[in-house]
């Protein structure tokens, strides 16, 4: 049984939990401070983001047109060596209003997401945003497109915490979801046979699970509620790539059912320009999931077919209900779950209908969710991993903002998460990755090495011509004093780095191989220290949260 009910009293190590399971981790100052509030009004504001300074982080979003800080050249300037000034930033982090402003490459959108998860001081909504970005896995590869990457990545960040079939309509109509799994191909008009792909995927992956209450009647009925749904693009969001002049891209989109209407944006969505919306959609009536719908004329307030996709909530309540519980409970508890606490927690978000916000502050807040038996229980996703690190070694924003390395970091690090394994924005296929123990095997390792020595060793790549470090620390500044012996320098590295507990055997190995005889905080022993973090976040137990 999952024991649901609020957590009466909690510590600091309970809240230090609540930082790395639902965020990216705390340092023990802030976990100490947040364990001092009521843990039922913690959480709550934890997941709310309430109470937080976010002023100088939305002040640097909005001041910088590249938050990762790669200067902008035009064609004159690259050819006398110039930089342009920071150009002012559009809706999408690497679509800025400019004729030179194109910014459609993949790392550098993974770079912007990397630096928002590092920096924002409401790390739950980031996480929620990443959870949601595997669960309704899409594909740049296919999409080739960075602003309908991130616009749909923002759906995430903004409706994560909304009604799930609220999330759900809005997934089911964001342009990125619409090329990756063909809606934009589905015409079910007339004669024509509807594309079944988003609506197999809608309930397979998306909502209820493979074979999970529904029959391939109920697949093919849904894609035809689901035809013409589309997106066109006005004439303002149309930019010419400076790259390559001959192509045209575009910066949004607006969600339209294709049903032979007036076009009010002028272009579809493969940038042909046209005054009316082909007839794609399908009219008439359709059986759901044991339930009846007039495709054609959808209830006040709905798109055409909107109705029916809402309807897996309550025709297929239960199932929707374990699907998630599921899902959840592999990401922010444990993936050993029993039947029994499967279907507690099931309960528990059928009853609150559907809603996130509410689901998740009780399941955060529960006796199961602070269960010792769940402590260190997950292995930590290649992303999550490092962004932890990163916001455990560097420095805070406050003393960041200025400093091009701390910026420019992720675009030199991004290029290893596929090897990581969590290719971020762009997973092989619609099922995304799998979590936990599956994060794991020996290419994965290497790379989360490389990725250590990055932030623990203060390791330098070639930079025009110099040396630059990808992720600038100070390693007296991760001790509040000055550590005594080996004994205190580990013990502040384990507080700042929260791993699983570590075999006395191999701390007390790598204690004697790297201080064989004496101590003194000198600049050896600090490097020593450098050294033992990075054997913190390789080891096993640095794996694990």
């Amino acid at each position: 049984m999952a024991d649901l009910t609020p957590v009466p009293s909690w510590t600091t190590d309970d809240a230090a939990h609540l930082g790395r399971r639902a965020g990216f981790g705390l340092s023990p100052g802030s976990a100490a401070a947040l364990a001092v509030r009521p843990p039922a009004a913690a959480v709550s504001d934890w997941v709310d983001g309430a109470g937080l300074d976010r002023a100088l982080f939305l002040d640097v979003l909005a001041t910088r047109a590249d938050v990762v800080d790669e200067p902008k050249r035009t064609a004159s300037a690259t050819a006398t060596g110039a930089v342009d000034a920071p150009l002012v930033p559009g809706p999408h982090p690497f679509l800025v209003e400019g004729p030179h402003a194109w910014r459609n490459s993949l790392g550098r959108a993974q770079a912007s997401l990397a630096f928002r998860m590092q920096y924002e001081p409401h790390a739950f909504g980031e996480r929620m945003a990443l959870f949601w970005s595997n669960l309704f896995a899409t594909g740049f590869h296919k999409v080739d497109s960075v602003a309908f990457m991130l616009k749909q990545y923002d759906t995430f960040r903004t409706r994560g915490l909304s009604r799930f079939d609220d999330l759900l309509v809005a997934v089911s109509k964001d342009p990125a979801m619409a090329l990756w799994l063909d809606s934009v191909r589905n015409n079910a008009s007339g004669t024509n046979v509807a594309n079944e792909n988003y609506a197999r995927e809608v309930m397979e992956l998306y909502s209820l699970g493979v074979d999970n209450g529904y029959a391939q009647p109920d697949i093919s009925q849904l894609a035809r509620a689901l035809s013409g749904w589309s997106f066109t693009i006005p004439d303002a969001a149309l930019v010419t790539d400076p790259t390559n002049p001959t192509r045209r891209v575009a910066s949004d989109a607006s969600f339209r059912v294709y049903d032979g209407s007036a076009n009010p944006d002028g272009n579809l969505w493969y940038l042909g320009a046209a005054a009316t919306l082909p007839r794609m959609h399908a009219t008439g009536t359709i059986t759901f999931l044991d339930r009846t719908f007039d495709v054609g004329n959808p209830p006040t307030g709905l798109a055409p077919g909107e109705d029916a996709l809402r309807s897996i909530l309550t025709s297929r309540g239960s199932q929707c209900a374990r699907f998630l519980a599921a899902r959840l409970l592999v990401h922010f508890v444990t993936p050993r779950f029993g039947s029994a606490d499967l279907a507690d927690v099931a309960a528990m978000i059928q009853a609150s209908s559907f809603d996130l916000r509410a689901a998740m502050k009780t399941l955060l807040g529960s006796r199961y969710f602070f269960d010792p038996a769940h402590r260190f229980a997950l292995v930590e996703g290649p992303i999550s991993w490092i962004v932890r690190a990163a916001r455990a070694l560097t420095r805070p924003l406050a003393e960041a903002d200025g400093a091009k390395p701390s910026f420019s970091a992720w675009t030199s690090v991004v290029s290893s998460f596929d090897q990581a394994g969590m290719k971020l924005l762009d997973p092989s296929g619609p099922n995304g990755w799998k979590e936990d123990v599956a994060w794991l095997n020996t290419n994965a390792i290497r790379f989360r090495t490389r990725q250590a020595a990055a932030l623990a060793l203060g390791a330098a790549q070639a930079a025009g011509g110099s040396d630059a470090l990808l992720f600038p620390t100070d390693v007296v500044r991760w001790f509040p004093t000055a550590p005594a012996s080996p004994r205190e320098t580990l013990a502040g590295l384990v507080a700042l780095l929260q791993p699983a507990p570590i075999p006395a055997a191999v701390s007390d190995g790598w204690l004697q191989a790297l201080w064989p005889s004496g101590f003194s905080w000198d600049a050896a022993a600090q490097l020593r220290a450098r050294e033992l973090a990075y054997l913190i976040l390789c080891s096993p137990s640095g794996q694990l949260y």
